[in-house]
């Protein structure tokens, strides 16, 4: 049964009462008692010249403010209200008498709180109401617990739509139910009631169900980054896309249902571009590192200065991974070669004095072999003045190393060319005065008159011999000299080897008998001619520089000298039994002017050309030289004419 109708009930009940009362004064009075002693206040109003009475008033509330119905006596109601509480109350009489019920909440008498009720209970024969009934109760405790409430909800209200972050609420079913002001701000627009992130959102990279599933169990979840632009929601809006980071998480009520699922929005645009340059900068600053020749490096700025950071390019250099140093306190000085460790350890320990080193050292690599490193070092220091870190760089310097090693052996080697020209031109001197000697002061003897026959021929054999020699010093220099300036010119026809050596054999078969020496050619056998294309001038040269050079430095035994046949090439060859070379010298002794400084030769006349010349036609004619020798048993010297 509804109030209205109890309220009805209740009328006619005491409407009943009344007439019963009327004979019944006793019964009448233990119903005022049980009335009085309700909480409640029930009364009722009659109308009268457009003025409120209220007619009938009873209750602990009447008691204590003085409403009871027999201390009403005819006053209306805005002289028992007061005119400010009346005129508050006033448009809710109006309405129960219009034949609707109305409630009035929270109205303030005495410092308390009170909610009227009020319910048409009375009508005349033409419809309308002649009396209403009315129930007060002070709801002081229950008006102040809504007030707090209402203030909480309030404060969350103003928190949630001032909260700079955006905030959307969502129904146990994932259907939009609310946004603050910051979620218009950053997405533009709000979503219809009928929204649902269960159809209608996606995060990028799927997984959206799992996701919240996790939130309805309880769990907060964080979404991948999403990239939104209003624009395609509506044109209006600039084309301007934005990242945005979001948070889920559940709201229970206290029996543990799932009351709301709030989604916390973040515009991480410009982290998200931070980030994104961050890492092409890291990207960027890799490479550079893995694409610079020189490595990288960073340690503590205190012993045992541990690595912090090498770059990867080490690897190239030295076959090691950056891990491999990080990874061992030791692993640097482990590498470094013995001989250097006393200079390259100590180099660090100084950099903290000085703030800066240099150093130049071997290391080994994975392969084991060991490179040269310019390693330069700086301390850095934080605001405060205080070394926090070294920064270094290493440098392969192998090839410098190596360049400055052939530059000091270049530079000895043209020391001791320079010597050797100025011990050839004091050679020279002497070569060429002794025949000059020999040819002026013969020349004067023949002058005297008094001169024998045998006296004149002995002295024109000494002039020619001298001459002979002098012209063939002389011819040597204009050679050697055309050979340096590299004005040397070849004429290839052919050209008859067997020829060559028969001539050969018979023109210094009288110079090597003459000696006591074998003189011996050797031909292939079955090979009556052979015919090779080639220079004969210096063909014949070379042969006879190397013939000649035998029977100087052989005493005794025998000179051999002739050709074989190979793949590609004809090797000739010239062996004797002379005082041979040893070693260290059958290099040097194809160099310019080296007779005049190796030792091996003291005591024998020449320019020491021969060979040099020699050498130089060979590798014109694109032959190549060796010398089989062993000092004190003879020599042999090969030389191969391409075919």
């Amino acid at each position: 049964m509804s109030i209205r109708e109890e309220l009805i009930e209740a009328q006619k009940n005491i409407t009943d009462l009344k007439k019963q009362l009327t004979g019944m004064q006793a019964r009448e009075d233990d119903l005022l008692n049980i009335l009085s002693k309700l909480d409640n206040h029930i009364y009722r109003v009659v109308k009268k010249n457009g003025e409120y009475y209220p007619l009938f008033s009873e209750g602990r509330i009447a008691l204590t403010y003085k409403f009871q119905t027999h201390q009403l006596e005819g006053r209306t109601l805005s002289q028992l209200l007061g005119d400010e509480l009346y005129s508050q109350l006033k448009p809710y009489y109006d309405r129960a008498f219009s034949g609707k019920s109305s409630e009035f909440r929270g109205f303030l008498h005495d410092q308390r709180f009170f909610s009227v009720k009020l319910v048409p209970s009375l009508e005349n024969a033409d419809g309308e109401v002649i009396e209403v009934v009315g129930i007060t109760q002070d709801i002081t405790e229950i008006y102040q617990s809504e007030a707090e409430v209402q203030k909480t909800s309030d404060v969350l209200n103003r928190i949630i739509e001032h909260n700079p972050y955006s905030i959307q609420i969502l129904d146990d079913k994932g259907f939009h139910v609310r946004a603050n002001k910051a979620f218009l701000d950053l997405f533009k627009t709000e979503p219809d009631k009928d929204w649902s992130i269960l159809k209608d959102a996606q995060i990028e990279g799927g997984g959206l169900q799992e996701q919240l599933a996790k939130v309805f169990k309880g769990e907060v979840i964080q979404t991948p980054p999403i990239w939104y632009n209003a624009h395609l929601v509506d044109v209006k809006y600039p084309d301007n896309p934005i990242c945005i980071g979001s948070v889920m998480f559940p709201v229970f009520l206290s029996d543990g249902k799932l009351e709301y699922i709030v989604l916390m929005h973040e515009n991480i645009t410009e982290r998200i571009n931070a980030q994104e340059n961050l890492r092409k900068n890291s990207e960027r600053m890799r490479h550079m590192l893995s694409s610079n020749p020189a490595v990288i490096y960073t340690s503590e700025a205190n012993p045992p200065f541990q690595w912090t950071f090498i770059s990867e390019n080490v690897f190239v250099l030295t076959g090691f991974y950056p891990s491999d140093f990080l990874g061992n306190d030791n692993f640097w000085t482990d590498h470094l070669h013995p001989d250097d460790q006393k200079d390259a350890l100590p180099s660090l320990e100084k950099c903290i004095d000085k703030g800066h080193c240099v150093t130049e050292y071997r290391f080994r690599c994975k392969n084991g072999k060991y490179i040269w490193i310019l390693d330069e070092t700086r301390l850095i220091f934080d605001r405060n003045g205080d070394p926090v870190e070294l920064i270094g760089y290493w440098v392969d310097i192998s090839n410098r190393k190596k360049a400055d090693q052939e530059l000091l052996l270049a530079k000895e080697k043209a020391e001791e060319s320079d010597r050797l020209k100025s011990a050839f031109l004091a050679n020279m001197s002497h070569e060429i005065r002794t025949p000059m000697n020999g040819i002026l002061g013969f020349t004067d003897l023949l002058k005297d008159p008094h001169l024998t026959g045998d006296e004149k021929e002995e002295y024109v054999g000494i002039i020619r011999k001298s001459g002979h020699r002098l012209m063939g010093i002389i011819n040597d220099l204009i050679n050697i000299s055309k050979i340096e300036s590299g004005q040397m010119e070849l004429k290839f026809e052919p050209v008859n080897i067997h020829q060559q050596i028969e001539y050969l054999y018979k023109f210094f078969s009288v110079e090597a008998t003459s000696k006591g020496l074998e003189f011996i050619r050797s031909l292939p056998a079955g090979d009556a001619e052979v015919i090779i294309t080639t220079d004969k001038e210096k063909l014949y040269a070379i042969l006879t520089n190397m013939i000649k050079n035998s029977i100087k430095f052989t005493d005794k035994g025998s000179i051999k000298f002739g050709y074989t046949r190979k793949e590609r090439c004809y090797e000739f060859f010239v062996r004797d039994t002379g005082i041979g070379i040893s070693k260290e010298n059958q290099q040097a002794v194809l160099e310019r002017f080296i007779q005049v400084d190796s030792g091996y030769s003291s005591g024998y006349e020449g320019a020491g050309l021969g060979l040099s010349i020699s050498k130089a036609y060979i590798e014109m004619l694109g032959g190549e030289m060796r010398i089989e020798s062993e000092l004190g048993k003879g020599s042999t010297f090969f030389f191969t004419v391409p075919v």
